[in-house]
């Protein structure tokens, strides 16, 4: 991956005091609320069972969609049957209602004809041979009453069977949608929930590993052994991101032993080095910078100053450090290096200064060229994020 290098990010001593208190707060916080909570294995039991639960009602809500689609599909099919019945109602109502009327007209008429026995006797009163006169008579005059109302009676008969299949289908549509739209209602509200409690575990399983992570780097600070400091570092990174690095590293900071010691004494070319830097105080920090009087960023300061003295060293800080000849931060010598670590959250060396050995701080005192706004100043020794020191 490639990184935009800063080179000179250190932020200001006030400023890094006050985080590293906030920090060491926020480590006993966590610290403390994570003592009495279950083990990382445990915890990592519970997402992976709660991840199969999550799976497994997945999968049921997407065949319950399935289902809930196709019964959308059938209901749809329902509606044109019920159209359809629809229209065979009222043709059949239509037809009942004709029939209504041929039936009234057939019992007027037989009760109109019926009523005027005397004046049909002699029509039946012919031979047996004009019987057909007769049987004319009651198919044309009168009607044929019960041919009508047997029609009648079964076209009501049919017209109710109609009316009662649309209201069962009518009924099975309804019940089905409700069914189907309650259990895929209820699979949404399962998943969430347990997405819920899988995500809240997941989170405290994450602080369980941030506190590891800070015990281990604790550990690792107090024998001095930076390899392990920076996986702790890292894996809490991976987890946390910036934030949980920086707890990993407020607890480094604090368990580290303060074993910085130096004195005025030193080499003729870390004197030469030393003076070189010095007669740079003041002089504004530029990004990028390596020009005298005019700007230098942190490490092109110290590459020319050491280049005054007579050695050619690289250019920025995560090429000097594993260049350069580390030294015991106990043996530091006027002009020697302090190397600092992911100060602005790239997790590279990304800022160095130079040790003075005297000065304002006494044998304490540094120079550094700081972060944009600044100049080239003497400043305290500050350890956070401090990985060691390196001599050209």
């Amino acid at each position: 991956m490639n990184h935009v290098r800063r080179r000179g990010t250190a932020r200001s001593l006030k400023t890094r005091f006050i985080t590293a208190m906030t920090v060491v707060a926020m480590v006993t916080t966590t610290l403390s609320s994570t003592s009495s909570a279950q083990t990382i294995a445990q915890t990592r039991a519970e997402i992976a069972a709660l991840s199969a639960t999550l799976a497994q009602q997945q999968r049921t809500s997407e065949s319950t969609a399935n289902a809930y689609d196709a019964a959308k599909v059938q209901f749809a099919t329902i509606t044109v049957n019920v159209k359809r019945l629809e229209g065979r109602e009222a043709i059949k109502r239509t037809a009942i209602a004709a029939t209504s009327r041929q039936l009234v007209s057939a019992v007027v008429r037989a009760y109109v004809f019926g009523a005027a026995v005397a004046q049909t006797l002699s029509l039946f009163d012919q031979p047996v041979t004009s019987s057909d006169a007769r049987t004319e008579y009651q198919n044309q005059a009168i009607g044929n009453l019960t041919k009508i109302r047997t029609r009648f009676q079964n076209e009501k008969h049919s017209l109710d069977s109609t009316i009662a299949q649309l209201a069962a289908q009518r009924i099975q549509a309804h019940q089905q949608e409700n069914t189907m739209r309650d259990l895929l209602q209820q699979n949404i509200r399962n998943e969430a929930s347990t997405q819920a409690t899988l995500t809240a575990v997941t989170q405290s399983l994450k602080k369980q590993i941030i506190a590891y992570e800070i015990q281990v780097g604790t550990a690792a600070a107090k024998v001095r052994d930076v390899t392990q400091e920076q996986a702790a570092v890292a894996a809490a990174s991976a987890v946390g991101g910036q934030s949980a690095a920086n707890l990993v590293l407020a607890a480094i900071q604090a368990a580290t032993p303060p074993v910085i010691t130096g004195g005025t004494a030193g080499s003729a070319a870390g004197r030469a080095a030393l003076a070189a830097a010095v007669s740079q105080i003041g002089v504004p920090y530029v990004w990028g910078g390596e020009t005298p009087g005019r700007g230098f960023d942190c490490s092109g300061l110290v590459q020319w100053a050491w280049a005054r003295a007579g050695f050619q060293i690289p250019r920025t800080t995560e090429t000097q450090w594993p260049a350069l000849r580390h030294i015991p931060l106990n043996q530091l010598q006027p002009g020697d290096l302090l190397f600092y670590y992911n100060l602005d959250g790239d997790h590279l060396v990304d800022h160095v200064v130079m040790y003075a050995g005297s000065g304002p701080w006494g044998t304490n005192t540094i120079i550094a060229a700081a972060s944009a706004g600044t100049r080239i100043s003497y400043a305290p020794i500050f350890t956070f994020g401090l990985i060691g020191a390196a001599r050209p």
